[in-house]
């Protein structure tokens, strides 16, 4: 079995590397951030949240919300912590359950660093971006605008923290066909 992972900058294209890679090595491919829009709805999680943030999370089916808990994760350190503290151990749990099934698989784990780097991950890579790509593709996808960019990663390790954790750091400043032809060597 081998686990590679997939982690790096916000809009640095991570998803795209993630699924490159898995279709180069044939393989599965598993989001930690489905994962973890997933665990929202367990029993357990869902009456932590209620407890801190009360019924405005819920929409009229009694459901959460997404995007309020989104908010509520970025607007300070406590709530960040909170969440990342609640979640993530959930979030590695699950991905490492479904990985030791799979001959190999490609995880896409924007949060690794932040979680702690497991011993079951084979190998880590980090994609990163110049500033102004990861903002203008932010702000193409979700209509971040650059100071939101700055907020989020205020939230974050240090960079430098961030890619100590992996093997390999690709840049991402071009166009997919470079980040396929980088990711090529993985192989």
């Amino acid at each position: 079995m081998a686990v590679r992972a997939i982690t790096g900058d916000i809009g640095s294209g991570k998803s795209s590397a993630a699924g490159i890679l898995a279709e180069i090595l044939g393989c599965t491919c598993l989001d930690a951030d489905i994962i973890a829009k997933s665990m929202w709805e367990r029993g357990d999680v869902k009456a932590q949240a209620l407890s801190r943030w009360g019924n405005e999370i819920l929409n009229s089916s009694g459901e959460i919300i997404t995007a309020l808990i989104s908010e509520r994760i970025f607007s300070g350190k406590a709530e960040h912590d909170f969440c990342n503290a609640l979640i993530l151990p959930l979030v590695m749990t699950e991905l490492q359950a479904l990985s030791s099934s799979l001959d190999n698989v490609v995880l896409e784990i924007p949060l690794l660093p932040e979680a702690g780097r497991p011993q079951w991950i084979d190998r880590a890579i980090y994609i990163t971006a110049e500033f102004s790509v990861r903002a203008q593709r932010r702000n193409l996808q979700r209509g971040w605008t650059n100071d939101e960019l700055l907020r989020r990663e205020r939230f974050l390790l240090p960079q430098s923290e961030r890619m100590s954790v992996c093997e390999r750091v690709i840049s991402n400043d071009s166009n997919i066909h470079e980040l396929q032809r980088k990711l090529e060597e993985e192989t």
